[in-house]
């Protein structure tokens, strides 16, 4: 189902962006809790109420969530000192937290190399024929993503989505961020309100409704993905999202592609 949140407009898009973790793949799925559970271990020891010092760390995760991982942990670090502790640096709180991510990424991606599972496993539903669809349609599509470089290209490839792609970008000295990407899709000729852009996370739906483009929130109820997820919901509305999907097996999504929804 497409919740539409704002009000329709009859511009069919030109070019469309996908955020990468949460958006389209699912090797990371779970992260967030992951994250939390790293965050608690050092917060909770700070405060008399653990579930208002999680809250509160929860805000800012989803805040800075399409962005470098060192945004989210700079504030978890700012959380930290505003408690009285002794925080480590934003870099080295990241380097903890990928260390721990990387145990699910890789028993998934050997899960995968195995046999044991197949990519479609790690997209959201319905991801690989939209994206077809998508091109049939000619449209240019870019990937961009918070999560490192190297790793996003990999990924991308071992699940068999990489080609779809006109660019690939990750978070990495002299790669393009989202901001950037979408300032240069607009310098080559595309009208801001001609950008379609795909996320689960506050930045790309922000800098996308900032820029005039139009704006697709995807709220899934991770691992199943089958309903929307409310709190996440929330956020992605927040953030400006002008529709809201669980995945992308809605039919009409193609509609809303061409400005008819």
């Amino acid at each position: 189902m497409i919740e539409r949140i704002t009000a329709p407009t009859s511009t069919a898009a030109k070019a469309v962006v996908f955020d990468f973790d949460g958006t389209l793949g699912m090797v990371r799925a779970g992260w967030m809790p992951l994250m939390l559970d790293m965050m608690m271990e050092t917060l909770a020891p700070l405060g008399p109420d653990p579930v208002r010092l999680r809250t509160e760390a929860e805000e800012y995760v989803a805040h800075y969530t399409g962005r470098d991982t060192v945004e989210q942990m700079n504030a978890f670090a700012a959380h930290v000192a505003s408690l009285g502790g002794s925080p480590l640096s934003g870099v080295e709180y990241k380097a903890e937290f990928l260390v721990r991510i990387e145990g699910l990424r890789a028993a998934r991606l050997d899960a995968l190399r195995a046999g044991e599972i197949i990519p479609d496993d790690l997209l959201i539903p319905g991801t690989r024929a939209f994206l077809e669809c998508l091109r049939s349609l000619g449209l240019p599509l870019y990937l961009a993503s918070g999560s490192d470089h190297s790793d996003i290209c990999f990924e991308a490839r071992l699940l068999g989505i990489d080609h779809y792609f006109a660019g690939i970008y990750g978070s990495a000295p002299g790669i393009l961020n989202k901001k950037e990407l979408l300032d240069v899709i607009v310098a080559q000729g595309t009208s801001p309100a001609c950008i379609l852009t795909f996320g689960d996370g506050r930045t790309e739906i922000e800098l996308t409704r900032i820029l005039g483009g139009k704006t697709v929130g995807v709220a899934s109820d991770e691992p199943a993905c089958v309903e929307v997820d409310m709190k996440k919901r929330g956020w992605l509305i927040a953030a400006g999202a002008g529709y809201i999907i669980p995945n992308y097996l809605e039919p009409e999504l193609l509609r809303l592609v061409e400005g008819k929804v």
